[in-house]
């Protein structure tokens, strides 16, 4: 498991390689929460992933499932589209360009993009890193097969909560950012608190949180700082 040292050390890494115009071939996240993932698919070893929202990621993280295992990956952004498929090669991935103009449904079962993995369902693993994430947490239910789980990327997000506590197992991770970042994991057959080292991974959010919104220097401009904090089913 990383350290605060060794996150910190990456992330400053990666900023450099972006100021000289270098691309990352990690996911654009935190690398605490690349960390959680490799956890939980080492742990888990899902056999058939989706993914709301194609990305560097995608090739990432297929790196790290078992042999023969699929992915399938929804994209809704044409232009990302085409940059992505020209540059993930993969015979076990299967990926889909959604056009969703025009359409602006109010309930998930009339979402297009949301809708569109149901031919390919069901899936022991999803990823909900896209637009419409309510829509696409409520239709997971559906979309899971026994046993299966959800991961819901930037859980800092407040409207994303109730719609994660209707699982019956879940959890959420939330640091210190306000609307990007942060770990939601659900499932309705599966503890999901069994399927990382949970209690390692508070401690070192905790910790990034504290020095975090120290650096922001809030308290300076008598603004509240945002506290880490976990909340369990």
């Amino acid at each position: 498991m990383e350290t605060l040292a060794s996150i910190y050390t990456k992330g400053t890494l990666r900023k450099f390689q972006k100021f000289l115009g270098m691309d990352s071939k990690d996911p654009y996240m935190k690398y605490k929460e690349i960390d959680f993932f490799k956890e939980l698919f080492a742990k888990f070893q899902p056999n058939k992933c989706l993914e709301y929202g194609c990305g560097t990621s995608t090739p990432y993280y297929m790196s790290h499932l078992p042999d023969g295992a699929r992915w399938v990956s929804i994209e809704h952004h044409k232009g990302w589209f085409d940059k992505i498929s020209k540059v993930i090669d993969r015979p076990n991935l299967s990926l889909h360009f959604v056009d969703v103009d025009g359409n602006d449904p109010k309930v998930p079962e009339d979402d297009l993009y949301a809708t569109f993995p149901k031919q390919f369902a069901p899936y022991d693993f999803i990823l909900v890193d896209g637009i419409r994430r309510e829509n696409c947490i409520e239709l997971a239910h559906e979309l899971l097969a026994k046993n299966g789980i959800v991961v819901v990327h930037d859980s800092n997000r407040k409207e994303y909560h109730d719609h994660i506590k209707k699982f019956k197992y879940w959890f959420i991770l939330e640091d210190f950012r306000k609307t990007a970042g942060g770990l939601g994991l659900a499932s309705n057959d599966v503890d999901v608190t069994q399927l990382v080292s949970l209690k390692q991974h508070a401690a070192l959010w905790k910790k990034d949180s504290v020095v975090s919104n120290f650096f922001k220097f809030k308290f300076l401009m008598g603004k509240k700082a945002k506290p880490f904090r976990l909340q369990t089913s």
